[in-house]
């Protein structure tokens, strides 16, 4: 006897657990309830996890088609923040789905609110609202199914005698169940350096189906406000339709649900706005007055080799002195009008108004420099071989 006493109680401690696992219960909230034809009320979907973590849930939901049609779904106060299949409805269908989820450490409680769904009664009759799947996953590590029980209601629909009212009898209870601090958006993308004119685009994560309120300020003018929306993964999207200017902008964040809830400020971010007349190549930012000297350096290291050249020529041939004096005059002749060419070159390139302008311009001004320099080396040529 003592023997079979100790594996009832070795089963108990091993089957047991199993078995009271499996406590979750999914719900519509009313159960019962009556309501007048054309009014317009909200259930709520709700789970209880049971005593346990869970971190997903998921069901589909039918409804009575011919008596009852969705207005609309909210769900931006839900306990799920993840959504892997976004809520949806079919009035046509008579169905409702839905699949969400929750980082660790997941939810635990007796009513968590999951989903509003907002009707409209059309048709006298009783109108069952019923789970036909679901399933709600254990935040154990292995995704154990731990529902136990899905649970219905059952309507009443009666005819219109009176007022039509708008009967909502559970927002409140919906605030209560989830209401919780919205967690500040996260700003993961914006650029650190743009154009002016440019505009910026910034991309970020907040509260999932929410207004996103964007926050900027230029130095030290007044506050612009602005807004996007997130989408069911709580990503956003913003690009500031003005054009910018020259200086430092800086741009904060915060989620607004559609209840009126709001989150706190996100970090700010930093965008610098640099003057038009610089261009970026890779990762330098230059001005058109380095291109310039650039090109001055190239052509002043050009003209030198070309002195050097003609200096060792003349030494060895000093005994020409008439043809080289020739030489020398047309020599600085051609150098003066390569100095002319070159400030007419240089006012040309400052001309340009557009990044696109200055490479236009620039291959032209290459094109006529080395023609330029061509004629001056037949020039040089010619001498050289007179001289000879």
């Amino acid at each position: 006897m003592i023997y079979i006493k100790k594996i009832l109680l070795l089963l108990a401690f091993v089957i047991l657990p199993g078995v009271l696992s499996a406590q979750a219960t999914l719900s519509v909230s009313p159960a019962s309830g009556t309501y007048k034809v054309g009014e317009m009320f909200s259930a709520l979907v709700n789970l209880n996890s049971g005593g346990q973590s869970i971190n997903a849930g998921m069901a589909q939901v039918n409804f009575d088609n011919t008596r009852l049609e969705i207005v609309s779904l909210g769900y931006s106060q839900s306990i799920f923040s993840l959504w892997t299949e976004n809520p949806s409805f079919s009035n046509p269908a008579g169905n409702i789905i839905f699949g969400g989820g929750v980082p660790s450490p997941g939810f635990n409680g007796a009513s968590g609110g999951v989903l509003r769904i907002t009707f409209r009664t059309k048709a006298v009759g009783q109108a069952p609202i019923s789970f036909i799947s679901g399933s709600v996953l254990a935040n154990d590590g292995q995704g154990s199914n731990i529902l136990d029980s899905m649970r219905g209601s059952l309507l009443t629909i009666t005819e219109a005698t009176g007022p039509i009212k708008t009967v909502i009898p559970i927002e409140e209870a919906i605030s209560a169940q989830v209401d919780k601090p919205l967690s500040a958006p996260i700003i993961t993308e914006w650029p650190e350096k743009l154009e002016s004119g440019e505009n910026i685009t910034i991309e970020g994560l907040g509260h999932p189906l929410s207004k996103i309120s964007i926050v900027l300020q230029k130095g030290n003018s007044e506050l612009v406000y602005e807004y996007t929306y997130s989408g069911p993964d709580g990503k956003f999207k913003f690009t500031y339709p003005k054009k910018t200017e020259t200086g430092y902008y800086r741009i904060w964040t915060k989620s607004i649900t559609e209840t009126g809830a709001e989150s706190g400020l996100s970090l700010p971010v930093t965008v610098e706005i640099i003057s038009s007349d610089f261009i970026r190549i890779g990762g330098m930012v230059l001005n058109y007055a380095s291109i310039i000297l650039t090109l001055f350096a190239l052509l002043g290291l050009l003209i030198f080799g070309f002195a050097v050249a003609w200096w060792k020529y003349t030494h060895i041939q000093k005994a020409r002195g008439k043809e080289i004096s020739e030489a020398k005059h047309i020599l600085h002749k051609s150098f003066d009008n390569l100095k002319d060419g070159l400030a007419q070159y240089v006012n040309y390139l400052v001309g340009a108004k557009t990044v696109s302008g200055i490479r236009k311009r620039e291959l032209k001004t290459k094109k006529d420099l080395k023609e330029e320099l061509e004629n001056i080396e037949e020039i040089i040529d010619k001498e050289i071989k007179d001289i000879e």
